[in-house]
C-alpha cells in the first residue's frame, strides 16, 4: 500500500472559507495533534473583520455559558468564533444549534 491510505490530503483552507456563509458552521474531525488555529487565523486576517475580531475557546465542563456568549456576541459584532474540543461537551450542542439558528 502507498503513502495515499496513511496520509491525509492537505487542507485547503481558502476552499473551505469560500464555501462557507456566516450562518454554517465550519467542522474539522481532527486527528490527534492537529491544530487548525494558525490556519483558521491567517483565514481571518486575510477575510476577517481584523485584528481582535477571532474568538476561540476550548470547550470543557462549565464553558457552554462562554460559548453561547461568544457565539451571540459574535453574530452581532461581525466576531469569527471557533469552538474547540466539541467532545467534550456533547451533551450541550443542541444549545449550539439552537444558538446558531437563533443568531
Amino acid at each position: 500500500m502507498s503513502d495515499i491510505y496513511v496520509k491525509s490530503p492537505p487542507i485547503d483552507y481558502e476552499k473551505i472559507y469560500k464555501s462557507s456563509t456566516e450562518k454554517t458552521p465550519i467542522v474539522f474531525i481532527l486527528s490527534p495533534g492537529a491544530d487548525p488555529q494558525t490556519e483558521v487565523q491567517k483565514l481571518v486576517e486575510s477575510h476577517g473583520p481584523g485584528s481582535g475580531k477571532f474568538k476561540f475557546l476550548a470547550l470543557g465542563q462549565g464553558m457552554g455559558d462562554q460559548a453561547k456568549e461568544f457565539i451571540e456576541s459574535g453574530a452581532i459584532r461581525g466576531w469569527w468564533v471557533m469552538l474547540q474540543n466539541c467532545h467534550l461537551l456533547t451533551s450541550w450542542l443542541s444549545t449550539l444549534e439552537a444558538t446558531i439558528e437563533g443568531v
